[in-house]
């Protein structure tokens, strides 16, 4: 998933099962010192006042999908995580930066090489999902940052590797996000970047669009929430963007998995809650609408699964590429 926000607050990590604390934004520091990220003063003026705004724009939208992104997000993108931290160089020691971490998994799979960890996202309770984890590793470290994906306020060359799954796509305008990335890795660091593979290849969306298709009369004309999760779906032009931004040696990798998960009535309930696109759509139906929707998704599934555990698969395109030394 991806966000951005004006503006940077620094967030530690707090301690398993307490409440996550604030501190205001540190003042620039070198590398090293006191064991702290460097962050340093930026422009935040990246946002274009032409550029139109999807729902994902709003920090308060990804509150209200937090927990239903948690619950569908996580298991989905996890995966592709473990493959990333694979496909770049983090070993011990490493400094990672993890670019609209959501749900936090890349952060926590560096964290497990024995890196240590940056994660940022622009929505504080995306951020508290991360801090609250019980999944953080008992190596590494894993500290947030409140920040703008697209002006992150970090001092330049300051990170071994850096990442963002599944973010870059929900951001206005991508290249300002992979220029960023560049700026702040060391020279000869390396960034990995997930995306979303075309909806034919990603089953949950073909699933969830055909229901919505049965009843396409009967909704409201608006743009397609898929076209944001599959904006950044062609290789050659995620190898371009890529480019543009410096970086070399890019390469680009499609990968598929399984998730699974055993409640589809829960799914079909909840699935709508999971973006701010998804959840501006769900809000504008009616009950006999959501009803009908929950109907065709559970009758879906079940006519090709039976009774579960039920199993969609996903297809993601990763790519990586490294900053000039």
């Amino acid at each position: 998933m991806g966000r951005f926000m004006r503006g940077a607050e620094e967030r530690h990590p707090s301690v398993p099962h307490e409440s996550p604390t604030e501190s205001p934004t540190e003042s620039p520091t070198e590398p090293g010192e006191s064991g702290q990220f460097p962050v340093g003063e930026r422009d935040h003026g990246w946002l274009d006042a032409d550029e139109p705004a999807a729902p994902e724009a709003s920090a308060d939208a990804w509150t209200t999908c937090s927990s239903a992104y948690q619950a569908f997000a996580a298991g989905l993108t996890r995966p592709f995580a473990w493959d990333a931290v694979r496909l770049v160089r983090i070993e011990t020691g490493s400094r990672v930066l993890d670019v609209a971490t959501g749900t936090g998994e890349f952060a926590i799979a560096a964290a497990e090489r024995g890196a240590d960890v940056l994660a940022t996202d622009f929505s504080a309770s995306m951020l508290e999902l991360v801090e609250r984890s019980p999944r953080r590793p008992p190596i590494g470290t894993i500290r947030t940052a409140l920040m703008d994906g697209q002006a992150l306020a970090l001092d330049s060359h300051a990170f071994d590797a850096a990442g963002s799954l599944f973010g870059l796509v929900f951001f206005p305008n991508p290249a300002r996000g992979l220029a960023e990335i560049y700026r702040v890795l060391k020279p000869g660091g390396q960034a990995v970047i997930a995306t979303w593979a075309i909806p034919a290849h990603v089953e949950l969306m073909r699933i969830v669009g055909d229901a919505l298709m049965q009843l396409d009369s009967q909704l409201p004309e608006r743009e397609s929430p898929q076209s944001l999760w599959t904006s950044l779906s062609s290789p050659r032009r995620l190898t371009q963007l890529m480019c543009d931004a410096g970086f070399r040696s890019v390469h680009v990798v499609a990968l598929a998995h399984v998730w699974t998960f055993e409640h589809v009535d829960l799914f079909a309930r909840s699935v709508l809650q999971m973006t701010p696109s998804w959840m501006d759509l769900y809000r504008s139906m009616t009950a006999a609408q959501k009803a009908g929707f929950t109907r065709a998704l559970v009758h879906s599934f079940r006519e090709r699964q039976g009774n579960g555990p039920y199993a969609v698969t996903a297809q993601g395109l990763v790519a990586v590429g490294t900053k000039d030394r």
